[in-house]
């Protein structure tokens, strides 16, 4: 987030407060709705950016710290559309992408309309353009709050909001932090009916002796952000787009029966409120929508997404997964699954424990998306790949003729490698063996250790940590499993994927990983449940023996590399840890990658990147700033 920057163009008469990110030719302007600000679309923004985009987004009029004219006359969709013109004057954009939502997304209906020379394209979300520019049901005839009225009754949200002071009179009754969770959790889909009696600060009582937890996907510091905003602004502003309503209906005549006329995709969630409104899904899929807006080209419906899917399902909103293709490949004596996306110079991605192919999403499509061709195999032993036996099967010689293996089968002859964890061990063994295979490496969270001649790596580990050290409870064929088998294994990726202690993971016989697992429940922003069912059901499948003979295979191949002792890395290498990493707390790490150890031993390391409140899993706890780091590096070869 520290990469977005902030500012104040004066636009149409009124001071508006700005965030943008990214320094692309081609603009993307995001418009949030109520209750809401410029903050709605953060993960859009970051991940556009990294795709090479110029994200800005405003914060509406009446909104944080865009300015709020007192009328609610001066809040019509003209007056916003004219903010919206120029600001991207100020700014000396002609022409940019949008893509609104809620409130924002009818905004971006009418600035389509009205300007259409000013938008390349638009990608709306959560409210279909209505005949007219009305509001469901789309009467002509009908002033839009007289039909609501109609259809809904006099306790519907929107009619509740009319009467200018009632609404703001019950929302200062609530805790405003409480009342944004209420609104942006939500998941009834049937019509927001607030009695007078009960009232929005009624209802956030009620709320607040149910809710426990916030979901994966909004955290407390989210909350305390919108709540702070609004605390200090107030709501006027946004129940004001509300009040103007029947006013943008008689201002809107001119257009009546005219077409939004640029092309369009429009996203929506199956559990949506607005997708529930009587009529809508008819008119959405029965070409009511599409003779309406005759450039659009694409409706999807994300399911089990409700009304802000720009947060809930940030990942999914403008990527989709769908874009990896998946293959098996013959290599080195094994069947190799891997998932590829993109053409252009190869970047081949190498997971870790307990990992996947999976673990590299975000930066496989966002490379891809850059002109790359990700590669992303699950490696021997894991997911769709076969797992041989016996452990002296996985020394790191098996896992680079693997690899080598993968890249000739796939006409690659020379990658960008990215590792973490095993990955990135394996990673720096590739680069020792076969530096003409590789471009440049960006390693994460495992240094590269030199080859201590007179010791095996087990026996180092052992004295320094014990017997209880993972890596030591590891070792026993079967030990681990039977331990592993006692636990959820959904509960237990969770153990592993958010662990935050920096530590040494010492797992005492009589706990087990079994008893650490059954503790958690509630899941980091950047990790849902779709993420745990993946992995969940590929390690149900497979088993877990395969990656624990990685650990087992470690004096194997601390016997076959010693004809490489000594011997230095050399290819151009980027490394980046988190600061709350277990490796990166081992005793003499830090002092090794920072006072010139590492860099004896890695010539070429260019820079090494430390992430201020990250653990192990960076890859996947801040997706967008790691693939900035690894573009940033590869991009200059």
């Amino acid at each position: 987030m520290e990469k977005i920057q902030h500012s104040t163009v004066r636009t149409n008469g009124i001071n508006m407060h700005v965030a943008s990110v990214g320094n692309g030719p081609d603009t993307v302007l995001f418009i949030h709705g109520f209750p809401e600000l410029w903050y709605s679309w953060r993960h859009q923004m970051v991940s556009l950016a990294a795709l090479g985009y110029h994200a800005v987004a405003p914060d509406l009029r009446g909104y944080g710290g865009t300015d709020a004219p007192p009328s609610a006359a001066s809040y019509t969709a003209f007056h916003v559309v004219g903010d919206l013109v120029g600001m991207l004057d100020a700014l000396g954009i002609g022409r940019a992408f949008v893509v609104g939502h809620d409130w924002g997304a009818v905004i971006a209906w009418y600035l389509c309309l009205l300007r259409p020379d000013r938008v390349k394209a638009l990608v709306n979300t959560s409210v279909p353009w209505c005949p007219g520019g009305t509001w469901f049901p789309c009467d002509p005839e009908k002033k839009p709050v007289e039909s609501i009225r109609a259809m809904h009754g006099d306790d519907y949200y929107v009619c509740r909001f009319q009467e200018p002071g009632e609404m703001e009179e019950d929302f200062a009754k609530a805790d405003t932090a409480k009342l944004i969770q209420l609104t942006l959790t939500s998941r009834d889909l049937g019509p927001p009916i607030v009695p007078k009696d009960l009232g929005f600060s009624g209802m956030t009582k009620l709320f607040e002796q149910h809710q426990i937890e916030l979901p994966s996907w909004l955290t407390e510091d989210d909350v305390s952000y919108y709540a702070t905003e609004f605390s200090r602004t107030g709501f006027t502003g946004g129940l004001n787009y509300y009040r103007c309503l029947d006013l943008n209906w008689e201002l809107l005549a001119p257009w009546a029966g005219a077409q939004v006329e640029v092309p369009v995709k429009f996203i929506v969630g199956d559990q949506d409120l607005a997708y529930h409104i009587p009529g809508v899904k008819e008119y959405i899929h029965g070409g009511g929508f599409k003779q309406a807006v005759p450039k659009l080209e694409e409706v999807v419906v994300m399911e089990g997404a409700a009304h802000f899917i720009q947060q809930e399902k940030h990942h999914q909103n403008f990527r989709g997964m769908e874009k990896i293709e998946h293959a098996t490949v013959r290599t080195n004596g094994i069947n190799m699954h891997v998932a590829s996306v993109g053409d252009g110079p190869g970047v081949l991605f190498l997971h870790g424990f307990p990992d996947l192919w999976y673990t590299w999403r975000h930066q496989m499509l966002s490379l891809a998306s850059l002109g790359y061709r990700a590669i992303a195999p699950d490696l021997r032993g894991y997911g769709d790949t076969d797992a041989p036996p016996s452990a002296a099967s996985y020394t790191v010689f098996h896992i680079v003729g693997d690899l080598l293996g993968l890249l000739d089968a796939l006409g690659v002859e020379r990658v960008f490698l990215v590792g973490h964890d095993w990955g990135a061990v394996m990673a720096w063994y590739f680069c020792l063996l076969r530096p003409d295979r590789v471009k440049a490496l960006v390693n994460t969270s495992v240094v590269f250790q030199p080859r201590n001649p007179d010791r095996k790596p087990l026996d180092s580990l052992r004295a320094l940590f014990g017997d209880d050290y993972y890596i030591c409870r590891f070792q026993e064929p079967g030990e681990a499993e039977e331990d592993f088998a006692r636990a959820d294994i959904a509960k237990l990726m969770k153990l592993f994927l958010t662990s935050r202690n920096p530590k040494p993971p010492c797992v005492p016989k009589e706990i087990g990983f079994s008893g650490l697992a059954s503790s958690r429940d509630k899941l980091p922003s950047w990790l849902s449940e779709e993420d745990i069912n993946y992995y969940a059901s590929k390690f149900s499948q497979k088993g877990f023996t395969g990656g624990l003979n990685y650990y087992r295979a470690m004096n194997l191949t601390w016997e076959l590399a010693a004809p490489w002792t000594g011997v230095q890395i050399k290819v151009p290498v980027k490394f980046i840890v988190g600061d709350l990493d277990t490796t990166y707390n081992i005793p003499g790490v830090k002092e090794y990658i920072h006072n010139g150890g590492l860099k004896k031993l890695v010539p070429f390391l260019q820079e090494v990147v430390v992430m201020e409140g990250v653990a192990h899993f960076l890859q996947q706890a801040k997706p967008e700033e790691v693939t900035n780091h690894i573009y940033d590096f590869i991009k200059k070869f």
